[in-house]
């Protein structure tokens, strides 16, 4: 399993990503469909916010917002195609993405190695803390990856990474 340290290099290169993958975007740009069907980039930040807040519970911290704030995005929520209530904007997106990755490396830098090998409770079993971590960064590193393409789909096909 990853050391503390190493998984909080990991989220700070990954914020980093976020920041370079909407440096230069506009709402509108954010707000682009992939055809023939898909998330458009406004979607898949969020739900890798709401993502990053269900990390932050299971290490036990804190969220700096609430959850409700993010409903739009939750997991098998409908694509969004353009302004909508609910919908956040790229400036709160990118910033609250950084609210929850400092709430994270904070949580972090409390623990030690041996706190991810904890078992915890996830729906009717066990797992240690982690392995769910784990999870949940597959998943957050799986959308990452979207926003590449994403970022194409508003004519910006500059190299990120």
């Amino acid at each position: 399993m990853i050391a503390v340290q190493d998984f909080i290099r990991m989220l700070s290169i990954e914020n980093t990503l976020i920041h370079n993958q909407t440096e230069g975007l506009s709402q509108a740009d954010t707000l682009i469909q992939p055809q023939p069907s898909g998330n458009c980039m406004n979607w898949v930040l969020g739900h890798l916010l709401e993502s990053q807040i269900t990390l932050l519970k299971v290490l036990g911290g804190e969220p700096p917002f609430t959850a409700a704030e993010l409903e739009r995005y939750r997991r098998e929520s409908d694509p969004i195609t353009g302004a909508e209530p609910g919908m956040l904007t790229l400036e709160r997106l990118v910033a609250d993405h950084d609210l929850v990755y400092a709430a994270i490396t904070a949580r972090l830098e409390e623990m030690t190695d041996a706190d991810f090998a904890v078992e915890i409770q996830h729906g009717e079993r066990k797992v240690t803390r982690g392995w769910r971590v784990f999870f949940l960064h597959f998943h957050y590193t799986y959308h990452i990856g979207q926003l590449e393409l994403l970022r194409q789909l508003a004519g910006r096909v500059e190299k990120i990474v």
